[in-house]
């Protein structure tokens, strides 16, 4: 068959050696069951005949304006809790908002497991839906199982843009963790702290912190790196915070890789009877809104998330409009605001 015909429901049930009603069951889950190994073969035959629903039809007489105004967003983790993360939900609303001042539609909004449903994948991820696509957290995308179908959504979308690091050398929008780590460890160093714990997020942040002991010729202590579990940073962090304090010497500092973490150490320093920062002064990365909020207020390594998703946006319509140029990533710059926790201002 070839590609430029529009497959039917009618293609779907020959190949998978159904009827078109039990097609229309699968696509439409209902209103009768399909037995299980049925179900597979019609998905099966969708997913080779790439079919997608007669929804559609209208738009492609529309012509491509509404595609070529419509992005998608795919995320990775799906347990990683990202749209109770007050980090992520920024950037989450900063990206709507700005596709919406920018004349853009948000077309779909999906975690990557949804693409292996081969009725979803048809029906979004495709040319005459949307022109451009954002990866947010694509290392939990870029995993050896997925890998196929990554590359299968790279074929079908060329204009792709990931936040935070790039896969497949695809450009991004980033900040650098290291020099946010960095710059985090050696103000502690700075106010004279030379025992400080890292709550850890294993990536270029760690390498941040240690790049800054070794600048400092402060020796580097495996015993003071804690990673806390990023599906629940603050309850994690907090109970990381008390075996701290429980240590034979424990850190005057904390740097936490990201403000959630912070937080929960704080509390934990505080139910321990102990006082941020006159006993252990805390740092961290994000500057979330809580960070102002907080007693003490939170020092904390500012990363511009409204101006990550405006320049995802804009760089998706600048590759649109231009195509052929070879994109490049963008970093953005980071700043340390200095508040309460780490002691600096008393």
């Amino acid at each position: 068959m070839s590609k430029k015909e529009i497959v039917t429901q009618q293609d779907v049930a020959e190949r998978a050696g159904v009827s078109r009603s039990i097609v229309s069951y699968v696509l439409n889950n209902g209103p009768r069951n399909v037995a299980d190994e049925t179900r597979q073969r019609v998905l099966d035959a969708i997913k080779e005949l790439g079919y997608r629903p007669n929804e559609h039809a209208q738009r492609l007489k529309m012509g491509s304006n509404a595609a070529r105004n419509s992005i998608g967003i795919i995320t990775g983790g799906q347990s990683y809790n990202l749209l109770e993360r007050p980090y992520y939900n920024q950037i989450l609303s900063s990206l709507f908002d700005s596709a919406h001042q920018m004349g853009q539609h948000i077309r779909f909004f999906a975690f990557f497991d949804a693409l292996k449903d081969p009725i979803f994948f048809n029906k979004n991820v495709h040319k005459d839906e949307i022109s451009a696509l954002i990866f947010i957290l694509p290392t939990f995308i870029n995993q050896p199982e997925n890998k196929e179908l990554l590359l299968d959504v790279v074929k079908r979308i060329d204009n792709i843009v990931c936040l935070e690091e790039s896969i497949l050398d695809l450009p991004a929008v980033i900040f650098d963790r290291a020099a946010a780590a960095r710059m985090a460890t050696e103000h502690l160093i700075n106010l004279g702290h030379r025992r400080i714990a890292f709550l850890a997020i294993p990536d270029e942040r760690l390498t941040g912190y240690k790049q800054a002991l070794l600048e400092h010729n402060l020796r580097y202590d495996e015993t003071l790196i804690r990673r806390f579990t990023s599906t629940k940073p603050s309850q994690s962090a907090y109970d990381i915070t008390l075996d701290l304090i429980d240590m034979h010497n424990p850190p005057s500092a904390i740097f936490a890789a990201n403000d959630e973490s912070a937080i929960g150490a704080m509390a934990a320093i505080q139910d321990c009877g102990l006082r941020v920062p006159d006993d252990i002064a805390i740092i961290s990365i994000d500057n979330i809104e809580l960070a102002g909020m907080v007693r003490p207020s939170l020092t904390t390594i500012n990363v511009p998330k409204q101006t990550i998703a405006s320049f995802a946006i804009q760089f998706l319509i600048a590759q649109r409009d231009f195509p052929g140029r070879h994109p490049a990533s963008m970093v953005l710059p980071i700043e340390l605001i200095v508040r309460e926790s780490c002691g600096a201002n008393r």
